[in-house]
C-alpha cells in the first residue's frame, strides 16, 4: 500500500471517528432531557396537552361573542373622548397612606389635561352599548376564545386572545365607574366594577401566562375603582356582599400554577416543530433564507450552520436547563399555596433559580437578538418575576375583601371593629391573612374614626404600618398605588382638600 493511500485512509478513519463521536454525542445530550421529562411524569407531573387543557365552557356560559362585539366597538373608536387620553383618575395616590377621591373632585384633572364631569358623562353614553355588553360577562364570567394550544406557545394567535381590548375595556369601565359616583348612582358604579371583575374572571382558564399578567392588570384598576366606591355615601349591605363574593373568586397562584404548567408543555410543543421543521424555526427574528448579496449570504450561511449545530446539540442541554426552570417556579407556586407564604416561595424560586445559573444570564439574551444556546431558557428569568405580580394582586384582592367587609361591619354598628375577628361569620368566613407572610393582616381602628389596615409589604417585616418611602428598600412589583419602596402596603385613607391643595400647588419633580 503505497504513502498516499495509507494518508488517505488515515484520514477517513479520522473523519468516521469524528462523525461518530458527533452522533454519539447527539443521542447522549437529547437522552438527558427524556429522561428528565420521564422523571417528572413518573411523580405525577402533567407533561402531555390533555393534561393541562382547560375544562371546557358550554356553549350557553361562553361569553367569547359578547366581548367580541364589544372589543369591536372598542376598536372602532379605542380613545373614549376621541383623544389619546381614554383613563380616568381613580384613587390618585399624593402622599405616603393618602389618595384623592377623585369621583367627588370638580373635575378630572391630570396635569396636561382636564376633563370636565360633563364631557366624560356625554362620552360615556354615547358608548352605552359596549357598557351593556361587557355587563352581560357578570352573568357569564367564562370565556372560550377557540385557542390552538397544539400548535405549540410560538404558533399561538395572540391577537385572537383579547388582551389589549380587555384590558381597555376595563379602563373604559373604570371611566363609567367614576361618572357614576360623581352623579351619586354607586348602584350603577358596583354593577359596572362586577363588570370589571368578571372580564378578569373570564380570562381566566386561557392558562397563558401574559393572560395571568392582563388579569392582573384589571385587578389593579379594580382596586382604585373600589376604593373610590367604598367612600361613596351611597352604600348598601346586599350590593357591598355580592361585591366581596366577587373579589372571593380569584386565585391568582394556583391559576398561574395552571398557566406555567401549559406554558411547559406547549414550549415542548414548540421545541419538537423547531427541531423537525427549519421553516418554523426561521419564523424566529433573523434571516435564514439566501439572498441577492454576499452579507445576506454569509448570514444565511451562519444561520443555517448554527440551525443544524442548535437542532443536534445545543437544544438538548438548554431545553433540560428551562424544564428544570419552570419546575422549580411551579413548584414554588404550589409551595406558596400550601404553606400561605408568597415571601418564602419567592425565596425558595430565587434559590433554585440561581442554583441552575438561570438567574445571572446576560441581560442582552432576553431582551437583544436570539442566543442559540439559550434560547430556550432564557426567559425563566423573566417568567421568575411573576411570582411577584401574583404577590401583589394577591396583597391587594385579600385588602380589599376586608375593606369590604370593614365597611359592612360600619354600616351596620356605626363605627369600625376593634379587631379583624369581630368580622367573622357574619362578614368574613375566617380572619382575613396576608399572602406575603401567610399571617394575619395588620389592623387597627384609629381613633379619628378611620382605621389602619396592612400587609407587611415586599421586605416581609412588619414596620408598624409605615407607607413612606425609604432609600435602598426592594419593591418587588408593588401595589398600584404605592411607590416600590414603600415600607408597608397600607390601605390608603382619603386625602383632606388642604392635602389636595398642597399636592396641585407643589407637584412633585
Amino acid at each position: 500500500m503505497t504513502r498516499r493511500w495509507k494518508i488517505l485512509l488515515a484520514l477517513v478513519a479520522v473523519l468516521a471517528a469524528a462523525i461518530l463521536f458527533v452522533a454519539i454525542r447527539h443521542y447522549q445530550l437529547r437522552a438527558s432531557p427524556e429522561a428528565y421529562i420521564a422523571q417528572l411524569k413518573a411523580k405525577g407531573e402533567p407533561m402531555d396537552l390533555a393534561q393541562v387543557l382547560p375544562p371546557p365552557v358550554p356553549p350557553d356560559q361562553n361569553s367569547a361573542d359578547t366581548l367580541r362585539q364589544a372589543f369591536a366597538l372598542i376598536d372602532a373608536d379605542p380613545y373614549l373622548l376621541g383623544t389619546d387620553y381614554y383613563g380616568v383618575n381613580m384613587m390618585k395616590p399624593i402622599a405616603p397612606g393618602k389618595t384623592m377621591i377623585c369621583s367627588q373632585q370638580p373635575d378630572d384633572k391630570e396635569w396636561d389635561v382636564t376633563n370636565s364631569w360633563q364631557d366624560l358623562r356625554k362620552a360615556v353614553d354615547q358608548n352605552q352599548k359596549i357598557f351593556d355588553l361587557l355587563r352581560k360577562t357578570v352573568a357569564r364570567p367564562d370565556v372560550d376564545f377557540g385557542i390552538q394550544y397544539d400548535q405549540g406557545v410560538a404558533a399561538l394567535d395572540f391577537k385572537a386572545l383579547g388582551l389589549p381590548e380587555s384590558k381597555r375595556a376595563a379602563l373604559w369601565l373604570s371611566a363609567a365607574i367614576a361618572c357614576d359616583l360623581h352623579k351619586g348612582d354607586t348602584a350603577s358604579a358596583i354593577e359596572n366594577l362586577r363588570a370589571m371583575l368578571a372580564i378578569a374572571q373570564a380570562l381566566r382558564d386561557q392558562r397563558l401566562i401574559i393572560s395571568e399578567l392582563v388579569r392582573m392588570a384589571i385587578v389593579h384598576i379594580a382596586v382604585a375603582a373600589n376604593w373610590e366606591i367604598l367612600q361613596s355615601p351611597n352604600l348598601n349591605n346586599d350590593e357591598l356582599a355580592q361585591l366581596e363574593h366577587d373579589w372571593q373568586g380569584f386565585n391568582f397562584t394556583y391559576s398561574s400554577e395552571k398557566a406555567f404548567e401549559m406554558e411547559r408543555v406547549t414550549s415542548g410543543i414548540t421545541t419538537r416543530r423547531w427541531r423537525n421543521s427549519y421553516s418554523a424555526f426561521g419564523n424566529l427574528n433573523f434571516p435564514l433564507s439566501s439572498g441577492g448579496n454576499l452579507a445576506t449570504f454569509w448570514n444565511s450561511t451562519k444561520n443555517r450552520t448554527e440551525f443544524v449545530a442548535w437542532r443536534y446539540w445545543w437544544s438538548y442541554p438548554d431545553e433540560l436547563q428551562a424544564l428544570k426552570g419552570y419546575e422549580a417556579i411551579i413548584t414554588a407556586m404550589r409551595m406558596a399555596q400550601t404553606n400561605g407564604s408568597i415571601q418564602n416561595a419567592i425565596q425558595y424560586e430565587d434559590g433554585e433559580l440561581n442554583e441552575l445559573g438561570l438567574t445571572n444570564l446576560d441581560e442582552s439574551l432576553v431582551l437583544g437578538e436570539p442566543d442559540f444556546q439559550h434560547l430556550l431558557s432564557e426567559t425563566i428569568p423573566v417568567l421568575g418575576a411573576v411570582m411577584g405580580h401574583v404577590m401583589s394582586a394577591e396583597a391587594a384582592q385579600q385588602i380589599v375583601i376586608t375593606s369590604i367587609a370593614l365597611k359592612r361591619y360600619q354600616l351596620k354598628h356605626g363605627n369600625y371593629p376593634a379587631t379583624l375577628a369581630s368580622l367573622v361569620p357574619e362578614f368574613l368566613p375566617a380572619v382575613p391573612l396576608d399572602p406575603v407572610d401567610g399571617k394575619p393582616l395588620h389592623y387597627h381602628p384609629n381613633a379619628d374614626g378611620t382605621f389602619l389596615l396592612y400587609s407587611v409589604g415586599p421586605n416581609g417585616k412588619d414596620d408598624g404600618g409605615n407607607p413612606s418611602l425609604e432609600t435602598g428598600v426592594e419593591g418587588r412589583n408593588s401595589l398600584y398605588w404605592l411607590n416600590p419602596h414603600a415600607l408597608d402596603w397600607v390601605w390608603p385613607q382619603p386625602a383632606t382638600a388642604a392635602e389636595i391643595k398642597s399636592f396641585y400647588a407643589h407637584p412633585a419633580k
